[in-house]
């Protein structure tokens, strides 16, 4: 049997790019798009950058049952998953709207003009779209999303909140654009 460390070392004195499979990821390179129907129903799409996404977790309640005659212990089958809203944050940059835009979006079907009430038109204009997370590999750095070994696929997601930083000319900071999505479900791809 071969020794796991010599065939290490073999790896690494090939010039392998990737110095040890067993690497962990790191999180700090990242990229988010996003994808769904504009206000004129055609797909929208595009690629943001951000310096935190936070909230990417699950949890499925645990319900007891107890079973006849087996009065020792209650089982514990599943129940209901939830999933916890993800908020993306980043500093605003002049000219990159599209999180208020698809906020603004939500307006219109609140308001009603979505499903063609108030207005001639009867179109239903879709709100909800799919965020794909993609951590990029170390050290690349063209961004390009082929190189992630990690990604997180966030399905029929669309924004509950968008907040700013305060305005504070006392302040030596950005202005910080937070936004906040729900979503029905995520999956892992590796």
């Amino acid at each position: 049997m071969a020794d796991p460390v010599l065939n290490i070392t073999d790896h690494l004195a090939h010039g392998s790019t990737r110095a040890l499979d067993t690497d962990p990821l790191r999180n700090f390179k990242f990229l988010v798009q996003f994808s769904h129907k504009g206000v004129d129903g055609k797909p929208v799409g595009f690629t943001l950058g951000f310096t935190s996404v936070s909230g990417l977790s699950l949890t499925t309640d645990s319900i007891p049952y107890r079973q006849g005659g087996y009065n020792t212990t209650a089982q514990q089958i599943p129940g209901q998953t939830s999933f916890t809203p993800v908020t993306f944050q980043r500093g605003v940059l002049i000219g990159t709207r599209q999180n208020w835009d698809w906020m603004k979006q939500l307006f219109t079907v609140n308001l009603g003009s979505a499903a063609g009430i108030g207005s001639s038109a009867s179109v239903y204009r879709p709100f909800r779209g799919d965020i794909k997370i993609f951590v990029l590999e170390h050290p690349i750095t063209d961004g390009a999303a082929h190189n992630s070994p990690f990604r997180v696929n966030l399905n029929n997601a669309w924004p509950t909140s968008i907040s700013y930083s305060d305005l504070n000319a006392a302040d030596n900071a950005f202005v910080v654009e937070q936004m906040t999505v729900v979503h029905e479900g995520f999956d892992v791809g590796w």
